[in-house]
């Protein structure tokens, strides 16, 4: 027998109020790196595009290479077809298939585009949320609408006569 012992079960008030403020703590705390992950999700698809956008280019180039079609306007036969090239690059919109290929579509798979919108020099074509917007110029996939720059959210592929070359725009992600 114990005598002197008034032992209860439970928690008392304070410890209640105690724990309840520590959530709250933590709450504070983890919350806007919670709230900030729809925008880190988009940059990580757009990041994702980017690299494949420079790994299909680095091996379609070396095809090119080895076939030693390095020339301006030249056909290159791919396992997607005959698609047009210049400097050993794929065009951003291929005018050597009837229809057009494109440069998202045919060399990064997407898929089957849910809308397509398109006139005699620009293509735009949605995935979901990711869009694809490609000229005779620019390929770019991303988040936004029209040709995505005022967006800020996407990857570029840059294909013209004199140059070519991949960058990422992730302000407005």
């Amino acid at each position: 027998m114990h005598l002197g012992t008034n032992r209860t079960d439970g928690f008392t008030l304070i410890e209640l109020v105690v724990v309840i403020i520590i959530l709250g703590v933590l709450a504070v705390i983890a919350a806007p790196k919670f709230i900030d992950i729809n925008r880190d999700a988009k940059i990580a698809v757009v990041q994702g595009a980017h690299g494949s956008i420079k790994e299909a280019l680095e091996m379609i180039h070396l095809k090119a290479q080895i076939d030693n079609k390095l020339g301006d306007n030249v056909n290159v036969e791919t396992q997607y077809g005959n698609y047009q090239f210049y400097r050993g690059y794929p065009e951003t919109r291929s005018e050597a298939t009837n229809p057009y290929l494109y440069f998202i579509e045919t060399f990064l798979d997407f898929g089957t585009p849910s809308n397509i919108v398109k006139n005699n020099s620009t293509r735009t074509a949605n995935y979901g949320d990711l869009n694809a917007y490609e000229d005779n110029g620019f390929s770019r996939i991303g988040y936004g609408s029209g040709n995505l720059l005022a967006d800020q959210c996407y990857t570029e592929y840059l294909h013209t006569s004199a140059t070519e070359a991949v960058s990422i725009e992730t302000d407005g992600c």
